[in-house]
């Protein structure tokens, strides 16, 4: 089997070619795993970010509801504040008049 020393160096080289195939099959393997758990992170982070984004979203939507609203119900009260002064000046000015026909 082995009849010279070049018989000897192939059958090592082979051995060592086994063992190198071998661990760059462990290494693979192992970078794909490393691979599969940054996607699911990725994936996590994602989801996250989703709702994260869709809580801002939704609360902006009510900010901008509850703006309109409290807008709204300024503009009622500057209106009610403007018809009661209107309605306050008429009345002082009709007690003007009776106290001034009181006088006469």
């Amino acid at each position: 089997m082995l009849e010279t020393s070049k018989d000897l160096l192939n059958l090592i080289i082979a051995f060592c070619l086994l063992w190198f195939t071998i661990f760059l099959c462990w290494m693979i393997y192992y970078v794909a795993l490393i691979f599969k758990r940054i996607h699911e992170v990725m994936e996590k982070l994602t989801a996250t970010l989703d709702a994260v984004s869709g809580f801002f979203t939704s609360a902006k939507d009510k900010l901008t509801s509850v703006g309109s609203t409290i807008a709204t119900a300024m503009e009622v009260g500057k209106r009610v504040a403007d018809f009661v002064e209107e309605k306050r000046a008429n009345h002082e000015a009709k007690q003007e008049k009776k106290s001034a026909r009181q006088k006469k």
